[in-house]
């Protein structure tokens, strides 16, 4: 339990006097560990030792495994923009059947913010009228996408940015052959975040991270046609289209926080930071992380990738 820990024994205490609910909503930023604590959690509920989760009965051993059959587990198609109705119809085929084994079956609904609003009120129908067996763990990172109907409806657990002590023991443990400057750079980047952490010590992410070095050269370097024709040969897709634009939002920040003399930094090293910082000013270096973080938005949100990506670029050029 490194991290959620407060969360955890919250619910664990729950699950003991016998009152869970029967609906959750766990909310947290992206790579906060929803899925881990919602696994915890189906793993506690479907125990069947004293001390729940145990580990070593039969229920946690073929949960460890990913086979129990109690437990159920949807998500979006790759790429898919939505969750639709069709979930709720897999749903709707087995949450009013008893379980095959224990006492409860749990079901595990990840983005859950990629629901459509027919998704949701077909998922109405199983918060009103909830079968006893039954435990549901709905996961987003944007709240504000579940409909006020269904978030009345549900239990909320928010997960909140873990200490960065934590996250350094842990990428430690996980990738024991990286330096200690390499996990050092991650866990001041990934914001508490250790979904974040182990993205950010992952090999690809290095060029991601170069990149970002790069277009900032020329962002203030003034080179207004690389900005615009630079993304033509990188061919980023959406998750790495992602990656870059925080990259380049922390870089940004980072000038920032140099202009404002403060000795906390993410991407750039002190000395880079003060001379980029010497190179424009507040105002320009804010203008150019909020138009990065708005163009993050847009292709979180299913924007075309070469599109965004080129009127950033353009749109970064005509700032002063």
């Amino acid at each position: 339990m490194r991290f959620n820990r407060r969360e955890k024994e919250a619910f664990l205490k729950e699950l003991a006097s016998g009152r869970l609910s029967h609906a959750y909503i766990i909310e947290g930023a992206e790579g906060v560990g929803k899925f881990t604590f919602a696994s915890f959690a189906a793993n506690a509920i479907l125990c069947s030792g004293e001390r729940r989760p145990c580990g070593k009965c039969p229920d946690c051993v073929k949960f460890a495994a990913g086979s129990h059959p109690d437990l159920f587990v949807f998500a979006p198609e790759k790429d898919a923009s939505q969750l639709t109705v069709n979930v709720v119809r897999e749903i709707k085929k087995s949450i009013y059947l008893m379980p095959n084994e224990g006492a409860k079956k749990v079901y595990i609904i990840k983005d859950g913010q990629k629901m459509n609003v027919q998704a949701q009120n077909a998922m109405l129908k199983f918060f009103e009228e909830p079968p006893e067996s039954a435990v549901l763990f709905i996961l987003t990172d944007k709240r504000e996408a579940l409909l006020p109907t269904v978030i009345s409806r549900g239990q909320i657990i928010t997960l909140y940015p873990a200490a960065n002590g934590d996250i350094a023991a842990w990428l430690a443990e996980k990738f024991p052959r990286k330096a200690k400057e390499e996990i050092d750079a991650a866990v001041r980047m990934c914001e508490g975040i250790p979904g974040k952490a182990v993205t950010l010590t992952e090999k690809r992410f290095s060029q991601i991270r170069a990149d970002a070095e790069e277009y900032a050269r020329a962002v203030f370097g003034r080179e207004g046609f690389k900005l615009v024709s630079f993304f033509k040969l990188k061919r980023y897709d959406r998750a790495k289209a992602k990656d870059f634009l925080l990259m380049l939002f922390s870089l940004f920040s980072d000038v920032l926080r140099a202009k404002e003399r403060t000795q906390t930094f993410t991407v750039l090293d002190p000395v880079q930071a003060a001379e980029y910082a010497k190179q424009t000013t507040e105002r320009k270096i804010t203008s150019l992380a909020e138009r990065t973080l708005a163009a993050f938005e847009e292709i979180d949100g299913n924007a075309n990738i070469n599109l965004t990506l080129t009127s950033l670029g353009a749109d970064i050029c005509a700032i002063q």
